[in-house]
């Protein structure tokens, strides 16, 4: 008997893991780029969802199996079926907290999840986007007049100011702007002041001129350096430091 218990319970783990990898996969690929991968929540959802496929699943197959018994089939489709809930409530959670945007806001990028992204609101075409798209950059202009309006809309329930997509400019067009403030890397690649992240990054990629690096926020905790090619303004990296210590004054 514990020999099928056994088998029955590797087979359930093996499609299991096949279908969790594949899914994951399409995420990191779509919706969890590098570049951003960092400051967002993907971590943390995706060891629910593998707890729950690859380890709660097959357990229960184990615990359930018995070839003579009459009920295995209804026991092994409620054991399905509770995968499937769960699976589906993770990726409806990988759905909310992927980057929509990555907007260029006061010197600073900001993630704007698929929660909290309005698209239909955009007055340009281009960032008029699916909820389901990979990343997209965006640029919002600062002034102190303007801040101080969409500061006081977002105390009304209109949303964060970098959220604002009726707001947003080409990216593109301001790049000149946006790689003229990258931080000091004098300082982020300081050998008396280098972080971890940051050494691995220069072991990595020894001509940094070649590179931006500017802060990149999700929420009040999540934050790090991203990397941008001077060529293209593309993101390329994440370096998972703490940027705040290293904006000009």
């Amino acid at each position: 008997m514990f020999k099928h218990k056994l088998k029955a319970s590797l087979i359930h783990l093996l499609l299991s893991a096949v279908i969790i990898s594949a899914l994951i996969s399409l995420m990191l690929l779509f919706w969890f780029p590098t570049s951003f991968l960092g400051v967002t929540d993907f971590k943390d959802i995706a060891l629910i969802l593998i707890a729950i496929d690859l380890v709660l699943g097959p357990l229960l197959t184990f615990v359930v199996f018995n070839p003579t018994k009459k009920s295995l089939k209804f026991d092994l489709s409620v054991i399905v079926t509770i995968q499937i809930i769960g699976l589906s409530y993770g990726l409806y959670m990988l759905y909310l907290t992927h980057p929509v945007y990555v907007t260029y806001y006061e010197k600073v990028f900001t993630v704007i999840t698929a929660k909290h992204a309005t698209p239909e609101k955009s007055k340009l075409s281009h960032y008029n986007i699916s909820k389901f798209s990979s990343p997209t950059m965006a640029y919002m202009a600062y002034d102190e007049s303007t801040n101080n309006k969409l500061f006081n809309e977002m105390l009304d329930g209109e949303g964060e100011i970098e959220a604002r997509v009726d707001y947003y400019q080409p990216y593109e067009n301001h790049l000149d702007e946006i790689l003229a403030n990258s931080l000091d890397t004098d300082k982020i690649f300081s050998e008396n002041d280098m972080s971890d992240a940051s050494r691995e990054f220069l072991e990595k990629n020894i001509d940094i001129d070649t590179f931006a690096f500017l802060p990149l926020a999700n929420g009040s905790s999540a934050n790090g350096i991203i990397v941008l090619d001077r060529a293209t303004g593309k993101p390329v990296d994440l370096i998972k430091t703490s940027p705040w210590k290293y904006v000009k004054k």
